[in-house]
């Protein structure tokens, strides 16, 4: 998960914890990079307002490796510049309810876990 606010965060951990899944965390946009070539998560929750880079340039930078991760943006302004186009599986608008982000998780891994 990619958000540059700890309370978003937070809310993240709080929602995905009791899921069992395992959590990654970074802060901007070239931290994310970082991690996700370390770490090859199936699914990143990718703010689209972050520092240093984008979230729709992550986006489009993780969608170029082969077998990418399936990519939801989170955020603020759903007509903002480039997030229909960067090849993200999925958006969710804040403010979500965790409920919310918890199906959207479940329904992209059930797609990661279709194409294994």
């Amino acid at each position: 998960m990619v958000d540059d606010e700890p309370v978003v965060r937070a809310l993240l951990r709080a929602a995905l914890g009791p899921t069992g899944s395992r959590l990654v965390e970074a802060v901007d946009g070239c931290e994310a990079l970082e991690v996700a070539w370390r770490e090859r998560p199936d699914v990143v929750l990718l703010d689209v307002g972050l520092p240093k880079l984008s979230g729709v340039d992550v986006c489009r930078a993780l969608k170029t490796r082969p077998s990418p991760p399936h990519v939801i943006l989170i955020t603020g302004d759903a007509l903002a510049e480039g997030v229909d186009q960067c090849g993200a599986d999925g958006v969710i608008a804040k403010p979500f309810r965790p409920a919310e982000l918890v199906d959207e998780v479940e329904r992209a891994l059930e797609v990661v876990g279709s194409r294994l």
